[in-house]
């Protein structure tokens, strides 16, 4: 099977799976969210730290697990509900410094870093999804997040057609040094195909919103998406890993494939806030 035909079957899969968790209903989804979250959480682990304090590397999945699910009760069933969840959640961080105590390396603190670096670079990220899906009314409208996605699903398309087509034998290189792929023909491409789905959700309209906050959404979107891809493109040179997991055939791990929602949608997310804010 080639690369082209995996890459197109698991991304199928992939969509199908987000829009089962999006659309039916909100525990589908929290669930879905807490299994995608930790795998991406256990693909950075063992990318950056192998074996190193397993008991430490347990008690930072665990924490990053409570700080999605206490977004996720506090926006949607209020912050009461959610207040033995937030008391829970420094019991895990404590629990990492304790096992880093009974660890020894000569880079002791780096690998300390490495084990909450995903709390900051993954976690918090999932855990701002929440405020866009769970509506102040107590419904859960996760189509709002699926708008999202869409923008960048739509990004990754125009980049990858776009870069393959113009990009790759005599185009301009936009980072080569941290992705040889990438070119500036691509990442045009990626703004233009987000910027025409744009135009398209907004005849839609999910959130609501005017045709001018789509477009900047979309360009927030590309633009960050783009460096959310260099910069774990960065991580796994460091690491000296091609993919971050194999989970998903043609794509590598789910990190892999979240790489640019972990960047661009919590910037989104807030501009979204922001405009119903002023929009009230």
């Amino acid at each position: 099977m080639n690369t082209l035909l995996k890459r197109t079957l698991s991304g199928f899969v992939f969509v199908v799976l987000m829009l089962l968790g999006l659309l039916l209903h909100p525990l589908g989804y929290a669930g879905l969210m807490l299994v995608c979250m930790g795998i991406m959480v256990f693909e950075f682990y063992r990318m950056s730290l192998g074996s190193w304090n397993k008991w430490g590397q347990f008690f930072g999945l665990l924490a990053a697990g409570l700080l999605f699910l206490t977004s996720f009760v506090m926006t949607g069933y209020g912050i009461e509900e959610a207040r033995f969840l937030l008391f829970l959640i420094p019991l895990p961080i404590v629990a990492i410094w304790i096992t880093v105590l009974y660890n020894k390396s000569d880079t002791l603190l780096q690998r300390a870093a490495f084990l909450f670096l995903p709390l900051l670079y993954i976690a918090v990220p999932f855990s701002l999804f929440n405020f866009l899906t769970n509506h102040p009314t107590g419904t859960f409208e996760g189509v709002r997040l699926l708008t999202l996605f869409i923008l960048l699903w739509a990004s990754d398309i125009g980049g990858y057609l776009i870069g393959m087509g113009f990009g790759q034998k005599r185009g301009h290189k936009l980072f080569p040094r941290i992705s040889p792929k990438k070119s500036w023909e691509g990442f045009v491409g990626s703004i233009v195909f987000a910027q025409l789905a744009g135009v398209l959700l907004y005849v839609w309209n999910p959130l609501t919103l005017a045709l001018i906050h789509y477009l900047v959404l979309a360009l927030l979107i590309a633009v960050f998406g783009v460096l959310g891809d260099l910069i774990e493109s960065v991580m796994k040179r460091s690491f000296g890993v091609k993919d971050t997991g194999t989970i998903m055939p043609g794509h590598g791990g789910l990190l892999d494939r979240f790489d640019g929602a972990l960047i661009a949608f919590p910037i989104a997310i807030v501009y979204v806030l922001w405009v119903y804010h002023m929009v009230l």
